[in-house]
């Protein structure tokens, strides 16, 4: 991986996703799932209302949406993209070999001329990884000038159990897709930092739970932190904080450690989506206030395994 001063400037150029039209309420969920009504009192506690069903929908159908939508609002054209990287959480997000996803996707939306692959094992901080590796491939490659990421993943037919994690959210499914250009000045990436949690190297605990606890909070501070320092800027320096929908009472807490205004938390889509995997953050970047020139956002995700990924850019 090239050091930082050597990776060429990325600029988040355009942003699209997919939502099922579907949409299913908390206590809805509880009453399918067999679930009691304290249950959902307490996902609605923490923030979460509904979710997005896909109903039958493919991973690779909401991807291929998400890129078809971000092409036609930023009116690029497919033969200008150089690369298309695809990223997922879960497993049954991907096709199984020999078959390929991304290759799905780069030849339902024309991409033809792209050089497509994947990134997973990151989880929900998959994109984030996908746009560090596309920098690292940028800097060895100067043909490369504008690429797309997208992700996507959904909670298959008889699963619908797996949607809740704890009581901290609901898995919604959907799907995102990214524009990125090298040398772009407006919405430029400042810095981006990843860091994985040894401790969840089997991803949850024995109850097949994610374990939330001060240590938790001690990494998504940290990493949060460490791309604060990245941009080189402080954390008041920082109008807006695009969060995943997981847990908003601990949003609370970890903008407290940040030393940044609660006022500057986006809280607008935890209750109106649910947490839709890898996408939470570039949603919310999507439908974000009107962006001033030279202010700066914050992107956040975290995911099983103990990744974090933390973004700074630039408006």
């Amino acid at each position: 991986m090239c050091a930082p001063e050597h990776l060429p400037a990325l600029a988040l150029s355009g942003v699209a996703y997919c939502l099922p039209d579907k949409i299913v309420d908390a206590h809805a969920w509880a009453a399918r799932c067999g679930q009691s009504a304290r249950r959902a009192a307490a996902l609605l506690d923490s923030g979460t209302r509904c979710f997005h069903d896909a109903a039958g929908k493919s991973p690779a159908d909401l991807a291929t949406h998400a890129v078809r939508t971000l092409l036609a609002a930023t009116r690029v054209t497919p033969d200008s993209i150089d690369a298309l990287i695809y990223t997922h959480t879960i497993q049954s997000s991907i096709i199984a070999p020999p078959a390929g996803t991304a290759h799905l996707i780069q030849s339902a939306t024309g991409l033809d001329g792209a050089l497509a692959f994947s990134v997973a094992q990151q989880n929900c901080v998959s994109p984030f990884a996908a746009i560090r590796t596309l920098r690292a491939l940028m800097a060895q490659n100067s043909a490369i000038v504008r690429a797309i990421v997208v992700c996507a993943d959904l909670i298959g037919p008889g699963c619908d159990h797996l949607r809740a994690i704890q009581n901290l959210a609901l898995h919604s499914d959907g799907a995102c897709a990214l524009l990125l250009e090298r040398g772009g000045t407006c919405n430029r990436i400042e810095s981006l930092y990843l860091y994985t949690d040894g401790r969840f190297f089997r991803a949850m605990d024995d109850d097949i739970q994610p374990v939330l606890d001060d240590r938790y909070y001690w990494s998504a501070f940290t990493t949060m932190r460490a791309a604060l320092r990245q941009a080189g800027i402080h954390a008041d320096q920082i109008t807006c904080v695009l969060p995943h929908h997981v847990n908003l009472p601990g949003w609370r807490r970890l903008m407290a450690m940040l030393g940044i205004a609660q006022s500057r938390l986006f809280t607008h889509n935890f209750a109106r989506i649910g947490h839709v995997f890898g996408a939470d953050p570039f949603i919310n970047f999507q439908d974000s206030e009107e962006k001033v020139v030279g202010e700066r956002s914050l992107l956040f995700s975290s995911g099983l395994a103990g990744c974090f990924g933390a973004m700074v850019v630039r408006h």
